[in-house]
């Protein structure tokens, strides 16, 4: 009965130990917002030191034109570069990525970006990426 009781106690004090770790991890929320008409366009996560910076997702947008607007390319990531593809419209269009669990950068003190070549027949094109550093 004493081992069980010393037991319990012991996975009780590292629970509660955990739930306060989990408590105090700090967490700064990152937007980036880029715009252009032609060349590329650029959102980037910056880096800080000591800490991993995360991305958890983007939008890419065009209006006006019809010419591709990529590739959409996501670099310095731990899982190396994501590429997507996307062509403008008169109507306007927009890619959108989620990622759940969002990705880390691929080191400390290493910046994301989202880059995509501006259609330069098109009105606008945005570019907005969000994440973290932890």
């Amino acid at each position: 009965m004493k081992k069980l009781l010393a037991s319990f106690a012991l996975v009780s004090a590292l629970a509660l130990s955990a739930a306060a770790l989990a408590q105090t991890t700090l967490y700064q929320t990152l937007i980036n917002v880029a715009t252009g008409t032609t060349g590329a366009v650029t959102a980037t996560l910056a880096a800080n030191a000591g800490k991993t910076t995360w991305i958890c997702g983007f939008d890419v947008s065009a209006i006006g034109g019809t010419a591709a607007v990529g590739p959409v390319t996501v670099t310095g990531l731990l899982s190396g570069t994501l590429t997507y593809q996307m062509s403008s419209s008169a109507a306007g269009v927009t890619l959108s990525r989620t990622f759940t669990p969002c990705l880390p950068g691929s080191a400390i003190n290493q910046a994301i970006a989202v880059v995509t070549t501006a259609d330069g027949t098109a009105s606008a094109v945005d570019v907005q990426a969000w994440g973290f550093w932890q």
